[in-house]
């Protein structure tokens, strides 16, 4: 347990920094240059670091990206972590192009829950906000997942002010007769891609939903940085993003590159990969991320600068 009285027992890891969309909020038009792959984690590295971070308490795990499932063989790499001791949930976050393909075999391979990355119903404005002509294959997607078995399967969107903010009410009425758990996102500042004029406060949101809904508060999903209401007709998320929001988070997160990151908004990062490739034994890789966590537990979120790097890269 640390300062804010809350245990850390997540890691999201980004297997890769590749995507099949332009998100304008995660990747400029022309995308970033890729990281080269021999600086990517193998799978080997990524399931070795996972068993020293299990060793350490953490207990769900959540891939991400870029887009996960663009990283070739990645349902072997789900099947290898979900056998790992201590570890009690693989999930898996995606935009939903690649699922209706993958679906099945992520749930026989032992992920748990799948998180999906929508911010339009409309397909033209999904191609104005992703540059990509794939909104069909998302929805068709989402519908695999559920039938794969996936629940509760959770909807990410984020909410930007003048491109989608009038899909509230809409996005409400498409998760919910679906049996989905939606969850509104404020939009980040951590990109260097971060616009005031997009800003919404989550609370304008919830208001929003308010308008139509009675909202009773849950712990429905525990621990996290996400406040859930129950509705009459199912879950529904708020995430507020900014710093002072810190104290609920429960998480660390890994690169695509093996840098360790305490805080979403951290400008720098703790290099595993060096020692991985440098003949570290599991036990000094242990004590050198026993010593980060022991950080989290009193570091100053304020001091740590916003617009640094694009989501894309660090993975959510």
């Amino acid at each position: 347990m640390n300062g804010f009285n809350r245990k850390i027992d997540s890691l999201r890891i980004s297997v890769t920094d590749r995507c099949n969309l332009r998100c304008a909020y995660c990747m400029p038009p022309e995308g970033v240059e890729p990281v080269l792959q021999q600086e990517v984690l193998t799978f080997e590295e990524i399931t070795r670091l996972v068993n020293i971070f299990s060793s350490l308490g953490i207990k769900k795990i959540r891939l991400t990206g870029g887009e996960p499932l663009v990283r070739k063989d990645i349902v072997s790499l789900i099947k290898s972590l979900a056998g790992i001791k201590g570890i009690e949930e693989v999930c898996l976050t995606t935009n939903g192009i690649m699922l209706s393909e993958y679906a099945p075999e992520l749930k026989k391979a032992g992920a748990k829950r799948i998180n999906i990355s929508l911010d339009t119903l409309k397909e033209e404005k999904f191609k104005d906000i992703t540059g990509s002509n794939c909104f069909y294959e998302v929805i068709k997607g989402i519908e695999q997942a559920s039938n794969s078995g996936f629940s509760p399967l959770k909807i990410n969107t984020v909410v930007m002010r003048g491109i989608n903010e009038d899909e509230v009410i809409d996005f409400l009425n498409f998760s919910l007769s679906k049996g989905l758990v939606l969850r509104f996102i404020e939009f980040m500042r951590v990109t260097p891609l971060w616009r005031e004029d997009y800003f919404i406060p989550i609370e304008e949101i919830k208001e929003i939903c308010l308008s139509r809904f009675t909202l009773e508060k849950t712990q429905y999903f525990g621990s996290g940085p996400a406040e859930y209401y129950k509705t009459a007709a199912g879950i529904i998320g708020f995430i507020k993003t900014d710093l002072n929001n810190c104290r609920q988070c429960n998480r660390l997160r890994l690169t695509s590159t093996g840098e360790l990151k305490l805080c979403l908004y951290e400008t720098g990062g703790l290099s595993l990969n060096s020692f991985l490739r440098n003949g570290a034994s599991d036990k000094e890789i242990q004590d050198i991320i026993a010593e980060s966590l022991g950080l989290k537990v009193n570091v100053d979120y304020r001091n740590w600068e916003y617009g640094k790097v694009y989501m894309s890269v660090l993975g959510g």
